[in-house]
């Protein structure tokens, strides 16, 4: 072997993309792909509200790696009754942590017409997330724009973003993010780790790690601070630190106080 095609193939090494095997768990605690059942209920009533099923899957594009989220649910949902939802969203993995780039949520009557449309756009190179909501004809009914100003992440891809603060709960980097709301709001939220509980699903007991999410509500005053619900998460206590269960409001100040609990993982 040559010195030129040493060289040659040391930088080739060097260069070489390092992709996340097909079966291995990437640096967030992604897996290739993932899907299973979520059930909604009513936190005060423990009525069930809605049923969604969920698929997950790594594709690579341009050298990037990306997780693309969809999931499809049926039921009361947000402010809306005997309606259907569907996600979508897709997450960039950077530096072991998961970039939100796009989400849409769908929201149609039981006939299959649209009611509204949310899309999120984050444009990270201009540190600003574009929402636009959609009314039944496809127009634009409300656009806002918004900063980025550190981890930030919606609704639809809250439970994977989370999965490195499950893992990283004890550092000082994973102790807050912004959230934008399915009803177009920003907020800061504080992370406090409340230890690791019992939880008991329908598949048996399982050990859990127990984040409590804190909104930051600006102005609002002490009562109606007090009168939001307490947020939490659960993921599992070791790796890949799968979400388990969810307690808080639907979507933002107002709605349904829900349990959002995975029901089982489909083959």
């Amino acid at each position: 072997m040559n010195a030129l095609f040493k060289k040659v193939l040391i930088l080739c090494l060097l260069f070489m993309p390092v992709w996340v095997s097909a079966a291995e768990i990437s640096r967030a605690f992604m897996p290739e792909h993932e899907n299973g059942e979520v059930i909604y209920f009513d936190k005060k009533t423990s009525e069930r509200r809605s049923a969604s099923s969920f698929f997950t899957e790594r594709i690579l594009r341009d050298n990037r790696v990306i997780y693309k989220y969809t999931a499809n649910g049926k039921g009361d949902y947000d402010e809306y009754e005997d309606v259907t939802f569907d996600m979508e969203a897709e997450m960039e993995e950077r530096d072991g942590f998961l970039y939100p780039i796009y989400s849409s949520n769908s929201i149609k009557d039981k006939n299959g017409d649209l009611i509204v449309k949310h899309e999120k756009t984050f444009d990270y190179s201009g540190r600003r997330i574009q929402y636009i909501i959609l009314d039944t004809g496809g127009d634009i009914i409300k656009k806002a724009v918004f900063p980025i100003k550190g981890k930030t992440v919606d609704g639809p891809t809250l439970i994977h973003f989370l999965k490195t603060f499950a893992a990283h709960r004890n550092e000082k980097e994973y102790r807050a993010f912004y959230l934008i709301s399915d009803r177009a709001h920003l907020y800061r939220v504080n992370v406090r780790d409340m230890g690791v509980e019992t939880l008991e699903l329908a598949g048996g007991k399982i050990e859990a790690i127990k984040l409590r999410l804190i909104p930051d509500l600006g102005l609002l005053t002490g009562i109606a601070k007090s009168m939001v619900p307490p947020t939490f998460i659960w993921f599992t206590a070791q790796e890949p630190y799968d979400w388990l269960q969810y307690e808080g409001l639907e979507t933002d100040i107002g709605s349904t106080h829900v349990l959002i609990r995975k029901s089982k993982k489909m083959k």
